[in-house]
């Protein structure tokens, strides 16, 4: 495995629990849905405005994911030894 380029090594990054593993795993679910083609996978074929409003709607719950305390405190650790 590569060193990142500020020295850190994969020992140095704090271990998540799982419920923050799984908050961010919806996350990129939740990206992905947003970065999502007009035609989303796994759907019929839908309006403009569904495809709007799909997209706000996953924005939204991200939003909800990030305001987490657990997971801000997380985040805040990792930049904090990545700064």
């Amino acid at each position: 495995m590569a060193t990142p380029q500020n020295g850190m090594t994969q020992a140095d990054i704090p271990k998540p629990s799982d419920a923050i593993l799984f908050r961010l795993a919806a996350i990129a679910a939740h990206v992905e849905d947003w970065l999502a083609t007009d035609q989303p996978r796994n759907k019929a074929p839908v309006g403009l405005r569904t495809i709007k409003n799909d997209r706000r709607r996953s924005i939204e719950q991200v939003l909800v994911l990030l305001a987490d305390p657990e997971l801000k405190s997380y985040l805040a650790e990792v930049r904090g030894l990545v700064m």
